[in-house]
């Protein structure tokens, strides 16, 4: 009779190496990339204590901001540990990476901290009705724009509860007066210009009719005319040079196609973000209680700091909001 021993040598090897593994001390690793502080960190302590009232609980801040953010940090860590990019801003590993298929992971790991941040630091608790309305500078691009604020409203809220997936809704302001246009992400697409999304705003799911080629410089963001049209637009108002033409040092720094916006408000509609509070039906219901919980200020703080300087777009080196993990507030632009 052949009986089988207890434990195959296979088992007793990867035991005796697993073993031997344990015993030895790990190399530390270097935590660059953190859970970051914001600029108003009593915001945060109460966020933490209490989650945004009527909107989000403390358990959700925790778990989709802090323990969420914190895992990302912890993936770029472990990817960047001992390469040039270890000491890179998650902004800025998002922007680098983003198109370059074999890098996707880094890619989508950096965008979701920085678009997290971002959306998180956009709530306010507070109680005070003028801090729940949109600043001067903000409310004069909506009403050029959108009309109203109800009317922008709306439009947001339609676009984002049509969303069909995972994503962000983003409101981008251009450099120059008015010009506010909505743009949905899905995943962990970005609204940066540095990141090159795709140039018009249309989700052909959320498809809201308006068009972006007013906002894009030369021919509609159609590239380069001809010689003809070039010699023409000198002194015909083609607007192929300018300030933000399509032979403009502003526009040399954009990836064909590209948005020169950038994103001043965000709505987050992943899954995660809200049905722990309202369930897998109550998108709508949570997206309604978001728009009464936006901080304004923060909002207007960004509106600007994107203007035009004379002839250049120069935003203000704070724009960044999750540029750098370790100083959440500052980025040299």
């Amino acid at each position: 009779m052949i009986t089988r021993p207890q434990a195959r040598p296979q088992s007793l090897l990867r035991a005796i190496v697993k073993q031997a593994q344990s015993s030895r001390p790990r190399p530390q690793r270097r935590s660059l990339h953190s859970v970051p502080q914001w600029a108003d960190s009593k915001k945060q302590q109460r966020f933490a204590q209490h989650g945004v009232p009527g909107f989000l609980s403390p358990n959700t801040y925790n778990e989709t901001y802090v323990k969420y953010t914190q895992h990302l940090c912890d993936r770029l860590n472990e990817w960047t540990q001992g390469t040039p990019d270890e000491s890179t801003s998650a902004f800025d590993l998002h922007a680098i990476n983003a198109h370059k298929p074999e890098r996707a992971a880094l890619y989508n790991h950096a965008a979701m901290a920085n678009h997290t941040h971002f959306f998180w630091e956009s709530l306010t608790d507070a109680e005070d009705p003028v801090e729940r309305r949109p600043g001067l500078n903000t409310m004069r691009s909506i009403e050029m724009d959108y009309e109203s604020v109800d009317h922008l409203r709306s439009e947001f809220l339609e676009i984002a509860d049509a969303m069909f997936g995972n994503g962000f809704v983003w409101l981008m302001k251009p450099p120059t007066p008015g010009g506010l246009t909505i743009l949905a992400t899905y995943n962990a697409g970005s609204p940066y210009s540095e990141a090159a999304p795709r140039r018009d705003s249309r989700d052909m799911a959320t498809y809201d009719g308006r068009q972006l080629a007013a906002q894009l410089s030369g021919r509609g963001g159609l590239g380069a005319g001809s010689l003809e049209e070039r010699t023409l637009g000198r002194g015909g108002g083609l607007g192929v040079a300018g300030a933000f033409g399509d032979f403009s040092s502003a526009r040399a720094n954009l990836y064909a196609g590209a948005l020169n916006a950038q994103p001043i408000l965000c709505a987050n509609v992943w899954q995660h973000q809200y049905i722990p509070d309202w369930g897998v039906l109550g998108k709508r219901a949570y997206l309604t209680a978001w728009w009464d919980h936006i901080d304004w200020q923060m909002v207007e703080r960004r509106h600007s700091m994107y203007e035009t300087e004379g002839e250049r777009f120069a935003p203000n080196r704070n724009a960044r909001p999750y540029a750098n993990v370790m100083d959440a507030v500052t980025r040299a632009m």
